[in-house]
């Protein structure tokens, strides 16, 4: 028998480049790569992500109600959620599950049952108006919720960011920015057993429970919430993450200093909010007119020490919500109509901060200003609110009466820009009792009065009721309004938000708050250019395909001529 040499080339061949496929193919299995083209890299999970998903023992299972027929913009939203949760799914030992479910699809008996469900998760429809080509205008209903669900434990995650001043396509981008942060912090919330433990301060006229009963209800998602005095011992503040005082209205005693200002030199975080200034809107309730005068809580030389003067003065901004007053002549029936109070500025969050990026604007009463001082601190520091373009500041003592909702603004006295009312600082602070004595009564038990902090964060804002929910008594039970709720308007604020991140961020030892960073660019077409020549990008789109077709076709058409005429 003869064997062709050349055919037993060509089979060695094969046979070696099949053998070569599978060793590769055995290689490639056992290793994980990953590559991410885009420019943002929004399929680069993080660091913190791979690590904390790692450690989860059981499946994961993701109800994703934002299904059906939507428009382009959330079909984007839609589809950028399924592949971040794809992308956590790899990192989950025992697997992240999702179920696409629209809750517009079935026989009305069916859509009814998932309607009860939402509404009993607090998931209310979002109403999408959209404009057909007949002109005629149509609305349908969008649940951008993701429920997740780990053993026993369910949570809802609200994909969609809706903030005041962006519109439907920035607010649908900056949604998509934060799906990582968001579905984390959701698994976290199921997954993680132990919570840091956080305190609200006392003993110093500070905000009551029921005044930050939503900020509180907010936080104990993430942490052990608590409330106490300080005492006489430097170790009561030890156990904390977190100490927040909210907006303190009588003197701090030079042994309670002494515990706080020890309390951040062993690492504590602290966030000050703080009123400058001694005026309420509640004040005006009983009274049409009244004074605000200079605070004095006997902080002042303990913030300038750690770089922050908080100015005793209030301003006005243009940019401000509304109030209720009564509309209605001498004699008559109460009527009660929505002015604007320039009192309560409508402050602008920093986007360039981590933890005030893509939140709403904060809604603030009677607003002090910051000024940072002592450039050779070994601190950072960044601001995180701002008053609007025009703003006004009134020195103290301030008249304030509710006849000035009558009177239009004069656009010279407005004439500050940008005024920071709220900082973070991080890094190494002085203690102000580098050269004082220990106050009386602190028992120290052996601990060393440290005059150099461990490196540590705390956040300034010069306003107390950045955190404070309304409470109305019916019946004489109290109801608390949520944080950040405007019932002049409406609309909700970023102040729980706010609020949180801020805590957040104090607490945060494992870096999650910079998942906030993500910035993906919107690379939208130029309508202008589209408009004017919409008939030319359709014939380019249509008839181009086909002309080069043809052309091809007879280039080939000529080569195979004189390919076989030769």
């Amino acid at each position: 028998m003869k064997i062709n040499v050349k055919m037993l080339r060509s089979l060695v061949k094969l046979l070696i480049v099949i053998g070569i496929l599978i060793i590769v193919n055995t290689i490639t299995s056992k290793l994980f790569i990953r590559f991410d083209l885009t420019a943002e890299k929004r399929y680069t999970i993080s660091t913190n992500s791979k690590e904390f998903l790692k450690l989860v023992e059981d499946e994961i299972i993701v109800d994703l109600y934002l299904e059906g027929d939507l428009n382009a913009g959330f079909r984007n939203l839609a589809s950028a959620t399924r592949d971040m949760l794809d992308e956590l799914d790899v990192y989950v030992n025992e697997g992240l599950t999702y179920e696409r479910i629209n809750p517009n699809s079935g026989t009305n008996k069916e859509k009814k049952v998932i309607y009860s469900e939402l509404k009993t998760l607090k998931c209310e429809p979002v109403p999408v108006y959209e404009a057909a080509e007949d002109g005629r205008n149509s609305q349908m209903l969008v649940f951008p919720y993701a429920v997740i669900h780990y053993n026993d434990k369910t949570t809802v995650v609200n994909l969609l960011d809706n903030i005041t001043g962006y519109s439907g396509l920035e607010n649908l981008n900056k949604s998509i920015e934060g799906l990582e942060y968001k579905l984390m912090m959701g698994i976290r919330k199921l997954v993680e057993t132990e919570k840091p433990r956080i305190a609200f301060l006392e003993g110093h006229g500070e905000l009551d429970e029921m005044e930050v009963m939503d900020a509180s209800s907010a936080l104990s998602e993430f942490y052990n919430v608590e409330r106490g005095v300080i005492g006489n011992d430097p170790s009561i503040l030890d156990p904390y993450k977190v100490l927040i005082v909210a907006k303190p209205s009588k003197r701090f005693s030079e042994s309670d200093k002494f515990i706080i200002d020890q309390y951040i030199m062993n690492g504590g975080a602290v966030l000050w909010l703080l009123d400058a200034v001694n005026i309420t809107l509640d004040s005006l309730q009983y009274s049409s007119q009244t004074y605000g005068l200079m605070s004095d809580f006997n902080l002042r030389d303990q913030l300038f020490k750690y770089g922050i003067r908080i100015n005793p003065e209030i301003i006005e901004d243009v940019q401000a919500a509304r109030i209720q007053i009564n509309g209605a002549p001498a004699g008559q029936p109460p009527r009660l109509v929505a002015v604007p109070w320039l009192f309560n500025p409508l402050l602008l969050p920093n986007e360039n901060a981590s933890l005030t990026r893509n939140i709403n604007m904060v809604k603030g009463e009677f607003v002090s200003t910051i000024d940072t001082v002592g450039d050779d601190l070994k601190i950072s520091r960044i601001p995180l609110l701002s008053t609007s373009k025009y703003t006004k500041i009134n020195k103290v003592p301030v008249f304030v009466t509710l006849a000035l909702v009558n009177e239009q603004p004069v656009r010279r006295e407005f004439n500050k820009s940008y005024l920071p009312v709220a900082y973070a600082q991080e890094g190494v602070f002085p203690s102000v009792f580098q050269n004082r004595m220990i106050p009386q009564g602190i028992l120290m038990n052996d601990r060393h009065v440290k005059t150099e902090s461990e490196p540590t964060r705390m956040i300034v804002v010069a306003d107390g009721d950045v955190v404070k929910n309304k409470v109305r008594y019916r019946n004489v039970n109290p109801q608390i309004v949520p944080l950040g709720f405007d019932e002049a308007s409406g609309q909700n604020f970023g102040n729980k938000e706010f609020i949180v991140n801020a805590v957040s961020y104090l607490a945060d030892d494992n870096g999650w708050m910079e998942l906030r960073s993500r910035d993906y660019k919107m690379r939208l077409l130029d309508k202008e250019k589209l408009s004017r020549g919409v008939l030319y990008w359709k014939l380019i789109n249509v008839l181009l395909p086909a002309v080069l077709i043809i052309v091809m076709g007879l280039i080939l058409r000529y080569i195979r001529f004189v390919k076989y005429v030769k």
